[in-house]
C-alpha cells in the first residue's frame, strides 16, 4: 500500500477513488472494475489512481481495512452509548444489548452489501486481502470476548466465539439470503435467541 497523503486536495482525491471503487466493485464486480473505470467514476485522471494505489487489489485491501477501521469505531461508539456498566446488566438490558449490536450490524452490511460479497470472494484468492479481513473480524470477536468476560461468564472465548458465529450468521442470511417480511421482528427475535442461549451460565455465575 502507497503512503497516506497529507495535502487537503490529496486527500480529496483519494476519498473519491474510494468511494468510486465500492461503487464500481459493487455495481460490476471486481473483475470488470479496473483504474481507468474506477478513476473515471472519481472524476480524476487514470495516472492519478496510481499516484495513491498500485492496482485494483491494493485499493481494495485499502478499501476493507478501512470499512473494518469505521466498524470497530462504531461499535466501540454504540458500547459507549449503552453506557450500563456490563457487570450491573439484567438480562432484559442483555437482551437489549444483543438487539442494538444486530441492528446495527444488520444495516452496515446492507448499506455495502455488494461490496461485503465482493470481498468474501476475494479473499480466497488473495492471501494480502484474507489477512486483513481476518484481522477485522478478529477485533470484531474481542468486542464480544470483552463483553463476555464483563458479565462475568466462565469460558468467555468459547462462549465469545459461538455468539459471534450466530450473530453473523443471522446478519448473513437476512442480507445475503431471502429477505424476511418483518426484519425488526427477526432481528429482535434474534437478540433474544442470544441472550437465552446464555443465560442458564448467567444465572449460575450470579
Amino acid at each position: 500500500m502507497k503512503s497516506f497523503p497529507t495535502q487537503e486536495r490529496a486527500i480529496k482525491k483519494r476519498i473519491a477513488l474510494l468511494k468510486a471503487a465500492i461503487e464500481e466493485f459493487g455495481t460490476v464486480g471486481f473483475e470488470a472494475a479496473t483504474a481507468k473505470s474506477i478513476a473515471a467514476a472519481a472524476g480524476v485522471a487514470t495516472g492519478t489512481f496510481y499516484q495513491y494505489f498500485e492496482n485494483k487489489n491494493d485499493i481494495l485491501r485499502v478499501v476493507a481495512a478501512e470499512r473494518f477501521s469505521s466498524l470497530h469505531q462504531q461499535v466501540e461508539l454504540l458500547g459507549q452509548n449503552l453506557d450500563i456498566p456490563t457487570k450491573e446488566l439484567t438480562y432484559e438490558q442483555i437482551e437489549a444489548r444483543f438487539i442494538a449490536v444486530l441492528t446495527f450490524l444488520h444495516r452496515f452490511h446492507v448499506e455495502d452489501a455488494p461490496l461485503h460479497q465482493v470481498l468474501d470472494q476475494r479473499r480466497g484468492v488473495d492471501e494480502k486481502l484474507d489477512e486483513i479481513i481476518a484481522k477485522g473480524e478478529s477485533l470484531m470477536l474481542w468486542h464480544v470476548i470483552e463483553f463476555v468476560e464483563g458479565i462475568g461468564l466462565s469460558d468467555p472465548q468459547v462462549i465469545a466465539e459461538t455468539l459471534f458465529a450466530m450473530g453473523e450468521g443471522l446478519v448473513h442470511r437476512m442480507v445475503f439470503g431471502k429477505p424476511p417480511q418483518n426484519e425488526k421482528k427477526m432481528l429482535e427475535l434474534g437478540g433474544r435467541i442470544l441472550a437465552n442461549s446464555i443465560y442458564s451460565d448467567l444465572k449460575a455465575t450470579h
